[in-house]
């Protein structure tokens, strides 16, 4: 199974000059809080970051190894209530080290691909257990 477009997110140019663009949120999943250690490579290296928080379309990895957009990597990571996920992800946005505070940390958005029936089910289970990190108004 394939996910496509729960990680879409464009960024909106702002009005102010020097004032930091503003992304759109355009995700149908929700996501969830989920701090955890992650590997991911590419076709020639092998890099640690951290997750952020996590989706079944995808997860934000924390890290100053940015990959370049549309960059396949595969993730390695562990949900607390379960075994490694091992699984082939898109890069699909990025945050800059520096064009954001101390608060939020540089990293990239990774979409899924090609996720086994077995571990969206662990994933959508994680989920639902969990607080929404964003609310619809």
């Amino acid at each position: 199974m394939t996910l496509h477009a729960p990680f879409d997110a464009v960024t909106e140019p702002c009005a102010a000059e020097g004032a930091q663009p503003r992304r759109m949120e355009r995700r149908y999943a929700q996501r969830v809080d989920l701090n955890v250690g992650v590997g991911f490579r590419s076709d020639s290296n092998f890099y640690t970051g951290f997750t952020q928080d996590i989706s079944e379309g995808g997860l934000f990895v924390a890290t100053h190894m940015l990959q370049p957009l549309g960059s396949e990597i595969t993730l390695t990571f562990a949900l607390p209530t379960g075994p490694e996920i091992s699984v082939r992800g898109v890069v699909r946005w990025q945050r800059d080290p520096h064009e954001y505070n101390a608060l939020t940390p540089p990293g990239m958005g990774v979409q899924f691909q090609d996720l086994s029936g077995e571990d969206l089910e662990r994933i959508r289970q994680f989920v639902a257990l969990r607080e929404p990190l964003f609310f619809e108004a």
